[in-house]
């Protein structure tokens, strides 16, 4: 029954029939003291709403002419305010007395609730009971009958007659309802607020007096909420521009306020400053994500301990979850249950922080989202679209200006970085400003030359007086070049010395710059300090270099060690002394060198001597095992490091200021020592030279230790072919009659005619002993080989005869081994050759074929090349070989299947290749696993062609 906000009774307008429209009650033309504040033009428009009223007894021109004059004096007074709250106060103070006894304005806020913002009546006493009959029996705009059915719909209800028995009825002890009736409730009337299409509100008008409203009054109701809507959205539109001003204002000031914080803290505490003074929240936090998923506090205010807590506690699994959700859109929560329902996982810390609206948005670049912005407010509430976007931009200003923070700050450290390198790391700038004359120059650089680390501004060309003196005339003609040439890059290294007379390496990286006249104005560029980079790679240099000095003398070291020792001089040290040891324990100095030409011929001429005493470095060094090094030399030892007045001058004459002994070891003996010394002007030796020395000592060991195995393995070698050759020659001996008395008995058992099992065995008996035989010359070949002295008897031989005279005698061979033999030769096939030595090549291939090719045909083939080179082909059709033996198959006591079965010594091939090759030709094969071998002979016809031939 109430308009707005009570539950209402099922009242319809009257339906009696229409009759003489009803008088005016008379309230309406009485005045009404309003104790309310109202404006003049409020009081105005009211007094002339009672003169339209109380003339309702005047002809109809004359009232419609009053609707028109109040219409227009209320449109005055409507369009007199643009603030929200006066527009409709003074609504309300215009129909009331005038139109009604009382009425309200009620709003729908955004969150689609209803509120009253307006009241009146003609009692002003009891407007406190209107507003209170609104909060106790709030309305929802989705309602059915009464002002949600208007503010739903739109459309104006009329309510002329509301009768006392029938709102009894609808009330039915509601106190609320009795509440309005008591107010004067008998006649209502209830018109939209509605402009541009929605709408606003609505405006309820009440009359104590039944009928007192009619279509008339419906119709001036319309018009004056029509002209109260326009009037109300035009002060929510200003509104809304001043509050977007005020925003804009605010961000203009937040811009400046960031653009002075130069750290990510700095950025976050104006960030926290102005929402919390813009959004009216009461807790707000500014959170960064890290990389790895975690969030770290920024700037926290309102929050309670447990909450600050929980900032730092790593995020759960749904908490990363949400948190990766939050960085795509921000979360607008206008409840505690709605933050609840979208997170349940953190219900119970939410719970605690009180009940209320939230929201957490993105602070995000173009790029990536850096972290986030909380913020929490103690009631529920609704965020405009102008209030999200208001902090969304906020929100993006602190990502761009924390984006701008994190570079400021990277850049600052690696500046920071780079300061501490060119002062730590031997590295400085410089830069010559050929206008004004001025070379600048950092601490760094001035660190380096020995000078004070200071930036310094010097003439130009300071910088040439340090060069060292050597390095001088090309870099002083590279400085003036770039000068002259266009600009562009150049890099230099050169040596300077030092104040302290140290020298340096530097390398120098610089760029030249041009005026407006294209002339080179400006040259710019960093410096650093390449000095260990140069003393390594010297001693790598000299590593590689004495590696293959001693590589080419591996049979005589001790010839290659001066070549060493210069070495040792020119890359390294100042001089070099090396002693190698003798059979009675004491050293032999086996060579000298030195950078002076005339220190390198006093060395020299002392190899000789004896005269060192206990204290030398070397001796030391040899006695004990270990290194020896002094890296500072101390002169007062040099008494105790000769034993002549001879060698202390010449000690005296080399001045040495460090000295390092190294051991040559190998096999857990002493072989010798290896000795540097430096001195003026060249640098002391280092650490590191103490590991160069004691590589190059260990190549030096080996190469040495090489050498004595090398010798030693040349004597076992030459001691065993000696034996296998006095061996072998023993052998032939009691073989050579072995064979006399084989034939004997065979020629006496042919004599006498007796035949059987004795036969049998003498024939096993001479197998076995040609067998013997071929194992023992092979044996001698070996050996000939070996000594160099397998001798050729050339002359002319046919290959194609020799070939038939073998397979004839080794028919029998085929014949065990089940082998058909197919011959394909010319009729002749000469050449100049060893008939003897070819036809033992020939018998190793084709017994090879019959052992291999068992059970399988064995072809034989020979011809003349378009070379004039003389081929032959033994072919067997056996076991064939494998890839991997191929290679190998021509090496000494080298086989390619196993011994248990096939037996052999594995000297036949090789012995048939050196044969061959001795002869000027080649033996080649060809072979697959299951698929046989092919091995082919390639020989000149004589000796010319072989001097050429392949």
């Amino acid at each position: 029954m109430a308009p707005l906000s009570m539950p209402e009774p099922s009242l319809e307008p009257s339906t009696e029939p229409a009759g003489e429209p009803p008088p005016p009650p008379p309230s309406v033309v009485t005045t009404n003291e309003v104790a309310a504040p109202v404006s003049q033009a409020g009081v105005d428009a009211g007094a002339g709403a009672v003169e339209v009223l109380s003339a309702t007894r005047e002809p109809a021109a004359s009232l419609e002419e009053g609707r028109f004059a109040f219409l227009a004096r209320a449109g005055e007074v409507l369009a007199s305010s643009l603030d929200e709250p006066t527009v409709l106060r003074q609504l309300a103070e215009l129909v009331v007395p005038g139109l009604a006894d009382w009425c309200a304005v009620d709003v729908v806020t955004p969150s689609h609730q209803v509120v009253r913002r307006a009241a009146a009546h003609r009692e002003p006493s009891l407007v406190p009971s209107v507003y209170a009959i609104a909060e106790r029996w709030a309305s929802q705009e989705d309602g059915s009958q009464g002002v949600a059915h208007v503010l739903r719909t739109g459309e104006a209800r009329l309510i002329p007659e509301v009768t006392e028995q029938a709102f009894l009825e609808a009330a039915r002890g509601n106190a609320a309802l009795e509440e309005t009736w008591r107010l004067g409730y008998c006649s209502v009337m209830v018109v939209p607020l509605a402009a541009r299409g929605r709408v606003l509100g609505c405006l309820s008008l009440m009359s104590g007096t039944a009928g007192r409203f009619g279509e008339a009054d419906l119709e001036l109701a319309r018009e004056l909420a029509r002209r109260a809507a326009l009037s109300w959205d035009n002060a929510l539109l200003y509104g809304e521009a001043r509050q977007a001003q005020a925003r804009t204002a605010r961000l203009q000031a937040v811009t400046a306020a960031l653009s002075r914080a130069a750290t990510e803290d700095a950025v976050a505490q104006v960030l926290a400053r102005e929402v919390w003074e813009a959004s009216g929240a009461t807790r707000v936090a500014v959170l960064a994500l890290e990389e790895d998923g975690l969030v770290r506090p920024l700037r926290v205010l309102g929050y309670s301990e447990d909450a600050l807590a929980a900032f730092h506690r790593p995020a759960s699994g749904a908490a990363r979850k949400g948190i990766q959700d939050l960085r795509r859109e921000a979360g607008w929560f206008g409840s505690l249950e709605e933050f609840i329902a979208r997170y349940p996982e953190d219900a119970e810390l939410a719970r605690r922080q009180g009940p209320g609206a939230r929201a957490v948005v993105p602070l995000g670049t173009e790029t990536r989202v850096r972290g986030l912005l909380l913020l929490a407010w103690p009631e529920p509430r609704v965020f405009p679209p102008a209030e999200r976007a208001f902090l969304e931009a906020l929100a993006h200003q602190c990502a761009q200006a924390q984006e701008r923070a994190a570079l400021y700050e990277a850049l600052r450290e690696r500046t920071e970085r780079l300061r501490q390198a060119l002062v730590t790391g031997d590295m400085g700038t410089w830069r010559l400003d050929l206008v004004r004359g001025k070379e600048l120059r950092d601490a760094a650089l001035n660190h380096m030359l020995g000078l004070t680390a200071v930036d310094s501004a010097m003439p130009v060309g300071d910088l040439l007086g340090h060069l060292h003196p050597e390095d001088r005339p090309h870099v002083e003609a590279a400085f003036h070049r770039h000068q002259r040439e266009a600009p562009g890059f150049f890099e230099l290294e050169f040596r300077v010395v030092r104040r302290d007379g140290g020298v340096r390496w530097m390398h120098s990286v610089g760029q030249s710059f041009a005026g407006p006249d294209g002339k080179v104005t400006e040259l710019t560029g960093a410096m650093a300090d390449i000095t260990r980079r140069k003393e390594a790679e010297e001693r790598l240099q000299l590593l590689l270099d004495a590696s293959r000095v001693l590589a080419l003398r591996l049979d005589d070291v001790e010839a290659a060690l001066p070549e060493v020792a210069c070495l040792v001089v020119d890359h390294v040290a100042t001089g070099c002394l090396v002693d190698l040891a003798m059979p009675d324990g004491t050293l032999r100095r086996a060579t000298a060198a030195h950078r002076v030409a005339g220190h390198d011929t006093r060395l020299k001429d002392a190899l000789g001597g004896t005269d060192r005493g206990p204290a030398h470095p070397a001796l030391q060094c040899f006695r004990s095992g270990e290194v020896c090094f002094l890296s500072r030399l101390d002169f007062k030892l040099c008494d105790a490091v000769s034993t002549s007045a001879a060698h202390r001058a010449l000690v005296d004459s080399l001045s040495p200021t460090s000295v390092l002994s190294v051991p040559l070891r190998a096999r857990g003996r002493t072989l010798g020592v290896i000795t540097l010394f430096t001195a003026e002007p060249q640098r002391t030796l280092v650490a590191a030279d103490v590991t160069m020395a004691e590589e190059l000592a260990l190549r030096v060991s080996v190469a040495l230790e090489n050498a004595r195995l090398y010798h030693d393995t040349q004597s076992a070698v030459r001691l065993r072919d000696e034996f296998l050759s006095v061996a072998s020659h023993e052998l032939k001996t009691p073989l050579t009659s072995l064979i006399l008395q084989h034939n004997l008995i065979g020629r006496a058992l042919e004599t006498g005619g007796t035949q059987g099992a004795v036969t049998g065995r003498l024939d096993t008996a001479q197998r076995q002993v040609q067998r013997l035989t071929a194992l023992v010359d092979n044996l001698l070949d070996v050996s000939r080989l070996s000594l160099g002295k397998l001798s050729l008897e050339r002359a002319e031989v046919d290959l194609a005869q020799l070939t038939r005279d073998a397979v004839e005698r080794l028919e029998e061979v085929f014949a065990r081994a089940r082998c058909t033999l197919t011959l394909e030769l010319p009729r002749t096939l000469t050449g100049q050759w060893d008939a003897l030595r070819l036809d033992q090549v020939l018998v190793n291939l084709l017994t090879n074929a019959a052992k291999y090719g068992a059970g399988h045909p064995v072809s034989v083939r020979a011809g003349v090349s378009a070379s004039d080179e003389v081929w032959l082909e033994v072919r067997d059709e056996g076991i064939g070989i494998e890839a991997d033996a191929l290679p190998r198959l021509f090496g000494r006591f080298e086989r390619a299947v196993s011994e248990r079965h096939y037996g052999g010594m594995g000297l036949g091939l090789y012995i048939s290749r050196q044969i061959v090759e001795a002869l000027g030709g080649r033996i080649d094969v060809d072979s697959q696993p299951g698929q046989g071998a092919t091995f082919t002979l390639r020989l000149p016809r004589n000796m010319a062609f072989s001097a050429g031939g392949p």
